[in-house]
């Protein structure tokens, strides 16, 4: 007589498939997790730089505007070679009423922010809260034309130095006297 064997499927998994099927899966969440705070870091700093970059040219931009609008550069209020530093011009454009000369000054306050000061309005901040003026010195070029020289260095200001940038820019514009 033959002995019949009859083999039964097991249903599930054994401890070692198990295992292996776990270990996999914690590779691949951290493999993913890494993947991802990576990933967040690269945008927050490159999102970091573009607020520096974007901030320094549009405070140049303002600074040479007004330059080149003036009619001359106040000197008893400005001051050059140094940094903080001051510049205050003489001009005709936004003329407060009754008046033919107003003046608008440039500077730095304690909290390192850039300011635009127009006679008789209040201060307008030029770059955000988050950013911080380094650097600001002005130079004056006098020649056959009266001319600044800007140095402005804006550098976001944060408590992890992965996340410290800053920005270095330097432009010069000529007083247009009208």
């Amino acid at each position: 007589m033959k002995k019949r064997i009859i083999f039964t499927r097991r249903r599930g998994f054994t401890l070692v498939e198990l295992l292996m099927y776990f270990a996999m899966f914690v590779i691949l969440i951290t493999a993913i997790t890494i993947f991802s705070v990576t990933s967040i870091k690269t945008i927050r700093k490159n999102q970091i730089k573009k607020e520096v970059v974007s901030a320094a040219y549009s405070a140049m931009r303002t600074m040479l505007y007004e330059i080149r609008a003036a009619t001359n550069v106040y000197n008893p209020t400005s001051n050059f070679d140094i940094n903080p530093g001051q510049l205050s011009l003489q001009t005709i454009q936004n003329l407060p009423i009754g008046e033919s000369l107003t003046y608008i000054d440039f500077y730095v306050d304690s909290n390192s922010n850039l300011y635009l000061k127009r006679e008789n309005s209040n201060p307008q901040n030029l770059i955000s809260d988050k950013l911080k003026v380094s650097n600001l010195e002005f130079k004056y070029l006098a020649s056959s034309t009266e001319s600044i020289k800007i140095n402005l260095t804006i550098e976001y200001d944060s408590s992890s130095p992965e996340y410290q940038y800053s920005y270095d820019l330097t432009s010069s514009a000529n007083i247009r006297k009208q």
